[in-house]
């Protein structure tokens, strides 16, 4: 019998309901937003460290997704980065890392930018929430608020995302991020902030493209390239936007 499987399933869901309930206002004003930005001319901009960087990669070059979409991914701020597995924990503690990241993309005043943070409080989502007002972006944090709200900022400036983004839409996700009682003594098992932060990302998607299609704008959706007719589909959004937005000089 699958006990603690079917609990895991079941604390999902909860909180699935719970952010559809408490967050459809939110979700709402973010998807308004991006779908004034998209029509605007503008990208769709994706930040998080960690596993949060997951995030923008679900909405970049994806089957179903939007086109104008640039996932700010730093392989160093991840798993993927190399060495040992808290080197992206000591990077995305590192004062002035994001800042590097920022300085070499283009990103423009009025554009949308989502910062991704289960806690919410170390220097790289800080910092990327300061880089993106002070170029004049819309600033959505993606966080706990639970979790933030009762924790110390690791930035020097004191400041938490929550603190400094334009809209937050709550995870409703308690603190530590996993959900299953193991044993005592033990932290919890099973984390749920990717499922839930991909979910809410996506229900955005969802909405933009509905409202784009609605106000007479063709949706800028990748269709996948493994059906007919994909490859063809792709080529014409590479020619509106296909890939990361870079700074040229």
């Amino acid at each position: 019998m699958l006990t603690a499987a079917n609990t895991f399933y079941q604390k999902v869901i909860e909180t699935i309901e719970d952010v559809s309930q408490t967050q459809s206002d939110q979700i709402e004003t973010a998807s308004q937003w991006i779908t004034e930005s998209i029509k605007a001319g503008g990208v769709l901009h994706v930040f998080g460290s960690g596993h949060s960087h997951i995030v923008g990669v679900d909405l970049f070059y994806r089957a179903g997704g939007l086109s104008p979409v640039n996932a700010m991914l730093d392989y160093n701020l991840t798993q993927l980065g190399g060495g040992r597995p808290t080197r992206s924990t000591q990077l995305e503690r590192l004062e002035g890392y994001a800042k590097i990241i920022f300085d070499n993309y283009d990103l423009r005043s009025g554009e949308i930018l989502v910062v991704v943070s289960q806690s919410g409080i170390n220097p790289a989502v800080v910092e990327a929430a300061l880089e993106g007002k002070a170029l004049g972006l819309k600033v959505i944090a993606l966080t706990s608020l639970e979790q933030s709200s009762n924790a110390e900022s690791r930035h020097s400036s004191g400041k938490r995302l929550f603190e400094l983004a334009d809209l937050v839409i709550d995870n409703r996700i308690p603190p530590g991020d996993a959900v299953i009682e193991v044993g005592e003594g033990l932290p919890k098992a099973a984390p749920i902030s990717t499922i839930i932060h991909c979910l809410i990302m996506q229900a955005i998607v969802a909405e933009v493209a509905t409202r784009l299609y609605d106000a007479g704008v063709k949706p800028p959706i990748w269709m996948s390239a493994n059906v007919p007719g994909g490859d063809a589909w792709a080529e014409e959004m590479m020619k509106q936007f296909g890939g990361a937005r870079l700074r040229t000089q």
